[in-house]
């Protein structure tokens, strides 16, 4: 059976995903899919790390400011727009990101039900609902005074889809991961963060704040610290270094999802030139 051929490009924010994809691109003369559950929003651009126009280098790029805040996507969203794009597409599909559940619903045949949350928890004390979300395993747990905050995280942690028929794969596919020392990694990404600042984070999500918006999108890293902080639940320096914080154990979190449950070809970005390694690893999967 036929089995189209797609190439993924995985691994920690702060790696140099964006980067050497848009080389790829342009080697291979095809267009992106992004693999980013928050970068699908518009206004949310420096707090995602969204490729900006200039850095797309005329590189068209699929599933990017495509909803409003307000909208909710999941993963069962993703599955089929991807899929659709593609299935349309007459280049090397390369799939970009770090969000890997998303990656693994597109390439495997993954059917999804919904499992929408009730309001069973509304007479909960928050207490009882911080103990839930520490039930969860929720890293990223909200100030236990924050009550709205906290029944949003048990909506968002129990309203995801629930897949089944995970193992039959639908693309002949090759993923290539990025990585680097964690030392390394890790102030790659406080210097990512101190930048997002630098370039009008801190305005960006006052935006979205001042607009009302408290949505699935604002509870992403790099937006509900801050949101936070305007709720004067934390002070500002406090805010950006629990955004650091919230992103190192994200990628550390990034680094054990494709290690363990997708068969990854990695590159270490410091002791090898991942632009050529990534040529020559693609060239033998398409049998060039």
């Amino acid at each position: 059976m036929f089995m189209k051929k797609i190439v993924l490009i995985v691994g920690p924010t702060g790696v140099g995903k964006t980067s050497l994809s848009i080389k790829l691109a342009k080697h291979y003369n095809t267009e992106l899919i992004s693999g980013d559950s928050v970068q699908v929003y518009r206004s949310l651009d420096i707090g995602s790390g969204k490729v900006t126009e200039k850095e797309k280098e005329g590189i068209k790029h699929y599933l990017i400011d495509i909803l409003d805040p307000t909208q909710d996507y999941s993963v069962s969203d993703f599955q089929k727009a991807s899929r659709e794009i593609i299935d349309n597409m007459n280049t090397l599909p390369i799939l970009v990101g770090g969000t890997g559940y998303y990656l693994r619903a597109c390439l495997y045949n993954y059917e999804f039900t919904s499992n929408k949350r009730t309001d069973k928890y509304n007479n909960l004390t928050n207490e009882e609902l911080y103990n839930r979300l520490l039930e969860l395993k929720d890293s990223n747990i909200p100030n236990i005074n924050n009550r709205i905050r906290l029944l949003r995280h048990l909506e968002i942690l129990e309203s995801n889809d629930e897949p089944t028929k995970k193992d039959e794969p639908l693309y002949d596919f090759l993923i290539i991961g990025l990585t680097c020392d964690r030392d390394i990694l890790y102030d790659r990404i406080n210097s990512r963060v101190d930048e997002m600042i630098k370039n009008g984070l801190l305005e960006e999500v006052k935006s979205l704040y001042d607009k009302g918006i408290h949505s699935k999108a604002v509870n992403s890293i790099g937006y509900k610290e801050l949101y936070d902080y305007f709720d004067n639940l934390t002070t500002y320096d406090e805010a950006v270094n629990l955004i650091k914080q919230h992103s190192r154990n994200f990628a550390k979190r990034q680094m054990t999802w494709f290690k363990n449950q997708m068969e990854t070809h990695w590159i270490d970005v410091v002791k090898e030139d991942p632009y050529q390694k990534s040529i020559e690893l693609i060239n033998a999967f398409l049998g060039e």
